[in-house]
């Protein structure tokens, strides 16, 4: 069942601005990214993704760097002088999205939560697959915690934060921190991909017409795993044998969205791991929503729960 009356989807439960959007895109013949092909869908990506955002949160300039061989870019935002270090993680199925596709939310998240903020521009598939976007986000945090302190950034409960792609290494990052005796402070995890070798029910209620559609999510798996096992715990966290002894999670799954079933089922297991979860699902939004407060008055609300979060486990 793909969610559908009559072969179309059935939006009438989706708030009216993004469901408008979905409409105009339909209507204008909208290619999507499996359809664009990589190098087209980095380019439209890029216009369309920074697009969706509204009038950017006035920061001071962010400092613009690369770390670690080969050179990870590196964008570090001053928000505030919270006593805590925010690793972001941006999304776009491992293969589109940017540090510019992200500016807007990274700096009106580094803003809600009153930290500096260290977005991170991991590299990409499929040149680039599994692991070699989580190795990046983890030389990334690596260099927090030996480096950071010249640029000002507290080492001590560092929060990693991603949404969809990135909330997916962020979560694989976690396990990873914990297995190597790093103490992380927390993890937000918005929308995020956490089984790539199952297709939940959600994935097929919304299989079109919800901005992720089934046939894109396969082709962002496909470049991403590039023919390694989707069964393994760093590229399906949801599949780890133990999830016990993470950091805090707060975790927002949008109800119109294919991964919304792994999301809920995530935080389900952290949950009876024994960890302290958050779990949120936002009524009426689809994938991707987050980054839109151009579009939707949910994404700077999204922000502000996220800022609210931080500011709570950093006290």
């Amino acid at each position: 069942m793909d969610h559908s009356d009559g072969g179309r989807p059935n939006r009438s439960r989706l708030r009216p601005e993004l469901r408008e959007m979905l409409e105009a895109a339909e209507h204008a013949g909208t290619l999507s990214n499996d359809q664009l092909g990589v190098v087209r869908a980095r380019a439209a990506s890029e216009l369309s993704l920074a697009g969706h955002w509204d009038l950017k949160d006035d920061l001071a300039p962010p400092l613009s760097f690369t770390l670690g061989d080969p050179a990870i870019r590196c964008r570090l935002y001053r928000g505030g002088d919270a006593p805590g270090t925010m690793l972001f993680l941006h999304g776009g199925g491992w293969v589109v999205g940017s540090l510019d596709t992200h500016d807007g939310a990274a700096r009106a998240l580094a803003r809600a939560a009153g930290c500096s903020l260290l977005s991170v521009e991991y590299r990409k598939a499929p040149e680039q697959p599994f692991p070699a976007g989580l190795d990046d986000a983890e030389t990334a945090l690596r260099w927090v915690i030996a480096e950071g302190a010249g640029l000002g950034l507290s080492s001590e409960r560092i929060i990693l934060a991603g949404d969809s792609a990135g909330a997916n290494i962020a979560a694989a990052l976690a396990l990873r921190a914990r297995d190597r005796g790093i103490t992380l402070g927390g993890q937000m995890l918005i929308y995020p991909a956490t089984d790539l070798a199952h297709e939940s029910a959600s994935v097929a209620e919304f299989a079109h017409g919800f901005f992720l559609s089934r046939a894109t999510l396969r082709w962002y798996i496909a470049n991403y795993l590039s023919g390694a096992d989707p069964t393994h715990p760093e590229a399906s966290p949801l599949l780890a044998p133990d999830l016990s002894g993470l950091c805090p999670t707060l975790l927002v799954a949008a109800d119109h969205d294919p991964l919304r079933d792994e999301g809920r089922a995530y935080a389900a297991r952290l949950t009876a791991a024994g960890n302290a979860v958050t779990f949120q699902e936002w009524p009426g939004t689809t994938h991707g929503f987050m980054i839109m407060a151009g579009i939707t008055p949910a994404a700077r609300e999204l922000i502000g729960v996220m800022g609210a979060w931080a500011r709570q486990v950093w006290g």
